[in-house]
């Protein structure tokens, strides 16, 4: 079993932005290291001509006292070298923590965004799936209302006119809509 979660498979377009979001935090950090590689070696720069004065004080007065002298001298440029290189580390470090926090972000983001293709798929599957029961009801809606309505219109003075009937009496007494057999009237 292996000790990542198991997360589903970008698509392009989430790959592709996941990777230009780690490039860029890449080439920062690329930059701070390059610029913490020039100071190393003014660093060290630094120290060899310290060690070289030391070396020319020491051969034209006393050693003893000018070493000292030095020695101080050499300190103070290593303390704040040392001051750099503690703030340097520590930018470092809120970089990096700052890069995991964008990370965490980019995969709540893309959890998210997966939920929702999820939740869309499975209402759109559910709509598919009583699409026909849908149709069905339809189509016996639209049959019903083809041997029905005309028969309910034709039940009114009105209506027998808006189809073309005339509204007379039968020799019993009702009332009835007739349409000349010539129009093709069912009814």
């Amino acid at each position: 079993m292996s000790d990542q979660p198991a997360f589903p498979t970008l698509s392009d377009d989430e790959m592709r932005e996941s990777l230009e979001l780690f490039a860029t935090a890449l080439a920062s950090l690329s930059e701070r290291v390059d610029v913490q590689t020039e100071m190393l070696g003014k660093v060290n720069l630094r120290a060899t001509e310290a060690r070289s004065a030391a070396v020319g004080a020491q051969k034209q007065t006393d050693p003893k006292l000018y070493g000292e002298l030095m020695a101080k001298t050499v300190d103070n440029r290593i303390k704040d070298v040392s001051a750099d290189l503690v703030a340097t580390e520590h930018n470092l470090t809120v970089e990096i923590a700052k890069l995991v926090e964008v990370a965490a972000g980019v995969a709540r983001q893309r959890a998210d965004v997966l939920q929702d293709v999820g939740d869309r798929e499975a209402k759109i599957a559910r709509f598919k799936a009583r699409l026909p029961w849908f149709a069905g009801c339809l189509a016996i809606l639209v049959l019903i209302s083809v041997l029905v309505l005309p028969r309910f219109i034709a039940a009114f003075p009105s209506g027998c006119a808006v189809l073309g009937g005339l509204w007379t009496s039968t020799t019993t007494g009702v009332e009835i809509c007739v349409q000349d057999s010539n129009d093709a009237w069912l009814w």
